[in-house]
Formats: structure tokens, sequence, C-alpha cells
């Protein structure tokens, strides 16, 4: 049975388990998703664990309801498919169930969902198939599909067809609130990580390092003796840098030092964007990593120097930040540290299984040849300076 207008109703009766598939092969990320509010007044949601806060909830246990995982990641097209099963909704006042396009929530983009050939198939224990197209031609990322609604009598199944855009999305559906396409997770001990699930294999992560100037201190001249903790005039000139290794075994460094600032539509994949010798600039230094690439990257070690300055990262108050498309923003705070040593590995980037995991590092050495040999680099290492 199709229900094609909104509105529509289906009897579903009693059941053990109800299965929902969300269908489509064009090249976009939908993400099949419930929402709920139950008769005594809790809500939430199940949807993808690659939203922070997401889960897939559970069959034998509330909410009595099961997410299968997260298909099209990356814009894929192909034989699309992402399945949900309920259990039960006696104790649920209703249940809508929902798809975001996550491509277009990301990018801004205001295509419709009538240009996907998406659908969601409802199936019960008892062989009834309802089927509900996704047609509509209202721009929105976020498809309020149908909802279930457990009556006194029956439960019943009601084609709702809205399209919407997030910020009413989260105001109108119970337990929407809870979404976040992007938010911010702090990396607060060394040893911390965090995977980023690279739902999107395109556009760039970005590496950002900021700080602040310090007051005049003494100067020591000479590059090695600066990060064996020199002493400088002026503000502290940190600099922020990379080693890379590629899945070819490839290795190198990127800094401003020796300008070595990388490529990001070749090899290594990674930029390096420019110097800020003293910290007065507001946007700090930045380094891109080529996402369309990730499948050529093994690690990447993010650090950062004091090129100039005293060796006191208290008062630099430096903090990394990583942000991709849609994606928590990772910040990498150095906090507060009293080491001499001017060369700091922040952390390691790893790629792979379709995840980008970083972990946070905060160990001082002395040097770049020094954090090398920690981290098992094996690159050879010579005396050098900025103009």
């Amino acid at each position: 049975m199709e229900l094609k207008q909104k509105g529509t109703k289906a009897d579903i009766g009693s059941f053990k388990k109800i299965d929902i598939s969300l269908i489509w092969s064009a090249a976009v990320d939908l993400d099949l998703m419930a929402f709920y509010r139950t008769r005594d007044g809790r809500t939430g949601g199940v949807y993808s664990d690659n939203y922070q806060g997401g889960t897939l909830g559970a069959l034998d246990a509330f909410p009595y309801i099961r997410l299968s995982g997260d298909a099209g990641v990356g814009g894929a097209g192909g034989a699309n498919r992402e399945d949900m099963s309920l259990s039960r909704i006696d104790d649920f006042e209703e249940i809508y169930i929902c798809a975001l396009n996550f491509t277009d929530a990301v990018s801004g983009q205001s295509r419709v969902f009538a240009d996907y050939d998406a659908r969601i198939q409802v199936a019960t224990d008892r062989g009834e198939t309802h089927t509900v197209p996704l047609d509509s031609t209202l721009p929105g990322p976020v498809a309020v599909i149908c909802r279930f609604a457990s009556g006194f009598i029956a439960s019943e199944l009601v084609n709702d067809s809205r399209v919407m855009h997030l910020d009413a999305f989260r105001a109108e559906i119970p337990g929407a609130d809870t979404l976040k396409i992007a938010s911010k997770v702090t990396l607060r001990e060394k040893g911390d990580s965090f995977a980023i699930k690279q739902k999107v294999d395109r556009g760039e992560l970005l590496i950002n390092l900021n700080w602040d100037q310090t007051a005049p201190v003494e100067k020591k001249t000479g590059f090695f003796s600066k990060l064996m903790g020199g002493k400088t005039a002026g503000g502290v000139d940190l600099d922020l840098g990379c080693l890379f290794e590629l899945q070819n075994q490839t290795k190198g460094a990127i800094q401003p030092l020796g300008k070595n600032f990388g490529d990001f539509d070749y090899p290594p994949y990674v930029l390096h964007l420019g110097d800020d010798r003293s910290g007065a600039c507001s946007e700090g230094e930045n380094m891109k990593v080529n996402l369309a690439q990730a499948g050529q990257l093994k690690r990447i070690l993010i650090y950062t120097y004091i090129y100039e300055g005293v060796p006191n990262w208290t008062a630099t108050n430096a903090v990394v930040t990583l942000t991709v498309p849609g994606q928590p923003i990772l910040e990498v705070p150095m906090g507060s540290q009293t080491d001499s040593r001017n060369f700091c590995a922040i952390a390691m980037i790893e790629f792979g299984g379709g995840e980008i995991k970083v972990t946070k590092l905060v160990s001082f050495h002395q040097g770049h040849p020094d954090c090398d040999k920690t981290y098992g680099w094996g690159l050879k290492w010579t005396a050098g300076r900025k103009d």
C-alpha cells in the first residue's frame, strides 16, 4: 500500500516488530532517523553514532528502536539503504521517522528530496508493506516522512510529508533538539582521542594554531640554541608544523622554517597557509589537509615550536583546533605547561577505516630530531632559520 498523500493513514494493529527502510540510489548521503515523545513526556532520538551524541538504539530495551548503521557515506551513488526496526510503541505518544540530507545540510545547497528518488518502506510482521515516497519539491535538508501514533484502539502510520530547515526541525519535532550537525569536542588530557567519522570524501581538514603574544624578554641568537631555551626581545614566535607519512611510506615535514609549505593538490596533500611571526594575527597559523586524498595519508603529527621567545608555554595560551565540515570541531589546548623545552608534539592524526582519529600528545622535546626519534619518523635533520 502506498501512502502518497500527506495525512494518509494506515492501521498497523498489534505487532512484534516493524521494519523501516530508507532506500535511494542518488549520489547523496541521506540518514534515517527516529525522534519520539513518550506518554510520560520523555523525548529523544535514534540516529547514526557518526553524529556526536548519536545512538543506534536497542530493540530489547528502551527506546525499542534500533538503527542498522550509516549508508551512503561520502554521497556515493548506488543501492543505498538504511534499516530501522521497532519492537513496541505502546509507551510512546508519537514517533517521527525522518530523513536528513547530510550532503545538503553541510554544504548549504537548496536541492529538493524529489531529486533523489528516495522512499520509505514500512513492513509489519503480518506481511503488510507500506511505501511513503520522498518526492517533495520544497527546499530543506530534513524530511519528516511519517509518524507512528499509538491510540487507545489501534496504532496508526501517518504520512507526515513535511520538509523543514534545521532550526524549525529542532524546535518543532520532539527530541530533535539533541541532533547536532557540528559542535565542539575538547581533548583535555594527554592520551584523549576522538574519531572523526569521515562522512565526506572531499573538502578539507583545517588545522589552526592560535596563541597570545607575551611581554618582551632577553634575546639569545641561534636556532638550535632557541630550541634549547634561548630568549628574544619581542613577542613569542610560535610556529605550526607537522610530520607526515603517506600510505606509500613517503615521509617528510611541513613548516615555515625552510619554507616547506607542502601542497594541497599533490603529495603530501597538506598545505601550510603562512607564517604568523608574532601571534598578533587573530587567525594564527593554519594548515589544511585535502580530504579527497585522505586514502593516501597514513598519519600526521602536529607540532609547534617557539622559534623566538621565552619557553613559557603557559604564557602562550596555545590552542590547536581541527575542523572538518559538518563534524565536531576538535580543540586541543596545551594547558598550563612549565616545561623549558621549546618543541611540543601536540596531536597525532591517523587515517583509516573511514575515520580520522585524533589523539592528544602534548609531549616536549629537545627540538625536531628528538621528536622524530620518539615517534619513529626516521628523517634526517639539519639546522636552519627563517629569513
